[in-house]
């Protein structure tokens, strides 16, 4: 017999909010399984870089997560109204983190609209879900039962999760040209966040790396004489610091000629990563900007202003500084 508070209008709102969430659950789950890498939120990847996830097991991860709600809060019964509750509210500072991840940082308008919609439907439904009282409690043996039908559903969710195929990031075709430039200013980046210097729109992962402490991050390409020298005289024995060295792939379609140089910048301990390759990269590397709790203080270009960047944090005396011209700006 249905209880008072299904059967008030109150009840059958909370009902219908119930109902919704496991909806919306499987809408997520149909768009990351279609959209693979490129679905996976840019605070979801910071974090799987701190722990070195592939993006691919992060969307996986997703899957199984959001699989196993969604068939919890349908099959749980009474159950059901708390595990919603706590799934919109997690919805929502997802949300909340998706947008603040991507704030100042260069991408499509797009990009914020998923997030947004989330955000909305879930101070829609929230609402809903609080004002639905819940059920009377069930016999105590109910509770037993209950938990193993929810360790049940998260192992097959889980396991079918580990099976969905997930899409990486498209590329251009190898010796094609997508007609994409893009400039990088780094002349222009001193006194500001790393997103808002638009590198991590291109980069998400060098965001994390940056945060906390002091960071070094270094534009090079290994067909490039002056980054082998940058780093074999900064960075190959090591550094009291975070490296991060990006590595700026050539246009697609350049035509490369023979080198007598190494295949890579000598540099143990860096953290390495790439520019998505395709574009053409409108910049001249070596760059060093100097990152301190994630504002960069400083870029360097040439040795002399390298040595005023990065002097100081190997203890290197002041008075052989030279000032560098990005911070005459």
């Amino acid at each position: 017999m249905p209880s008072e508070a299904a059967a008030s209008p109150t009840g059958r709102t909370g009902l219908a909010a119930r109902l919704g969430v496991p909806l919306l659950l499987i809408v997520l789950i149909a768009l990351e399984i279609r959209s693979g890498v490129a679905s996976l939120p840019a605070w979801l990847e910071g974090f799987g870089v701190r722990f070195e996830w592939s993006p691919e097991s992060l969307v996986r991860g997703l899957v199984g997560v959001q699989a196993g709600l969604a068939l919890s809060i349908l099959l749980l019964g009474r159950w059901s109204r708390r595990l919603a509750l706590a799934t919109m509210a997690g919805i929502a500072f997802a949300a909340i983190a998706e947008l603040s991840a991507l704030l100042g940082r260069d991408v499509e308008t797009w990009r914020y609209l998923v997030p947004a919609i989330l955000l909305a439907v879930s101070g829609a439904m929230l609402p809903a879900l609080l004002r639905n009282a819940p059920a009377a409690p069930g016999p105590n043996g109910s509770v037993a039962w209950r938990a193993i039908g929810l360790l049940a559903i998260v192992t097959i969710a889980f396991g079918l999760a580990a099976r969905v195929p997930v899409s990486p990031l498209p590329g251009p075709v190898l010796g094609s040209f997508s007609g994409e430039v893009i400039e990088l200013r780094p002349e222009s980046w001193v006194g500001q966040t790393i997103p808002a210097t638009g590198l991590a729109g291109h980069l998400p992962a060098v965001t994390p790396l940056t945060l906390e402490g002091r960071s070094a991050v270094v534009l090079y390409n290994p067909r490039c004489a002056s980054c082998h020298e940058l780093f074999d005289e900064w960075f190959a024995d090591g550094a009291p610091f975070r490296v991060v060295a990006i590595q700026v792939p050539p246009e697609s379609s350049a035509v490369l000629l023979e080198s007598d140089l190494p295949d890579d910048v000598e540099c143990p301990e860096c953290e390495r990563l790439t520019l998505r390759a395709g574009p053409l990269w409108i910049v001249q590397p070596p760059v060093v900007a100097a990152v301190e709790d994630g504002v960069v203080t400083c870029v360097a270009m040439r040795p002399e202003e390298i040595e005023s960047c990065l002097g100081r944090w190997f203890g290197r005396p002041a008075t052989t500084q030279a000032e560098p011209s990005a911070n005459s700006m």
